[in-house]
């Protein structure tokens, strides 16, 4: 079996197979950036107009009339939001078919020919995301409901994220079995998934994955760093905090996000192919 070092590495070079892929991969994350800077933007226009309309009314948020809202800002936060939601499926379908490429061994990145099949793929790790955070949710909500203000909101978040930690784990395999299979139904196998993490080891199981969200994390904060120092010079260029935020939205998803995504869920793939030896 290989080590823990070593699916790492492979995984960190793996995105650099083909770079005009992964760029392809990373305007989607662009994209997404640029929308998400929309949303915020006409967010901010909207809770400007209600504030406003409050004042001048002397009324509250919940009394105000939909005719006395900016009907078009939200309109368009709605339809840029469902944008948003449409792309993030297609990126979970790329995801899905990078965890393919890993299980089957195929060095070269995932094409986009097939739209239709990146897009279902998506839905089913939506679903899967759903099906295995529900629980770890409901706990939360259910928890304070319940206890509110009390002592007892300290020990309700403490269990919430343990059961969100089991879920991750957990939804990692999940993931794998169900691409390996492509069956949506053997995400849900509970005792495949388990054989396949013991059948891995327990411990390097636990240990590539934080292993791997360490370098994912550092990945992040060094590119985190360069953003920054980029953001200064743009922003003494452009003196427009809209254009710099645009940019460098671009740049992170362009160049950052993809390649993380990728290096993940390569790894993901790994993971998987080791626990089947």
């Amino acid at each position: 079996m290989a080590s823990i070092t070593d699916c790492v590495s492979e995984g960190l070079k793996y995105p650099f197979n083909d770079v005009k892929k992964l760029l392809s991969f990373g305007a989607l994350f662009a994209l997404l950036n640029l929308l998400s800077t929309a949303i915020s933007i006409k967010n901010l226009d909207i809770f400007r107009a209600v504030t406003r309309e409050i004042n001048q009314s002397n009324a509250t948020a919940l009394s105000l009339k939909f005719t006395q809202l900016p009907a078009n800002d939200i309109y368009l936060v709605a339809a840029l939001g469902i944008v948003s939601f449409i792309i993030t499926l297609f990126v979970m379908g790329y995801q899905y078919n990078v965890v393919k490429f890993s299980i089957d061994k195929k060095d070269d990145l995932p094409g986009f020919s097939d739209i239709l099949n990146i897009f279902v793929n998506g839905i089913k790790i939506l679903i899967v995301t759903v099906a295995y955070n529900i629980i770890p949710v409901v706990v939360l909500i259910i928890g304070i409901i319940l206890t509110g203000d009390s002592s007892a909101l300290p020990v309700i978040a403490v269990i919430s994220a343990i059961l969100f930690i089991i879920a991750f784990f957990l939804q990692i395999m999940a993931v794998n079995n169900m691409v390996a299979n492509d069956s949506l139904k053997k995400a849900f196998d509970f005792g495949e998934i388990t054989d396949k993490i013991a059948n891995l080891g327990w411990g390097k199981y636990i240990g590539i994955v934080i292993f791997t969200i360490i370098i994912f994390m550092i990945v992040n904060v060094a590119a985190g760093f360069i953003l920054s120092f980029l953001t200064l010079l743009f922003a003494r260029a452009f003196n427009q905090a809209i254009v710099v935020s645009a940019f460098i939205g671009i740049l992170e998803g362009l160049f950052i996000t993809s390649y993380t995504s990728v290096f993940y869920n390569r790894i993901c793939g790994s993971i998987y192919r080791e626990a089947i030896k």
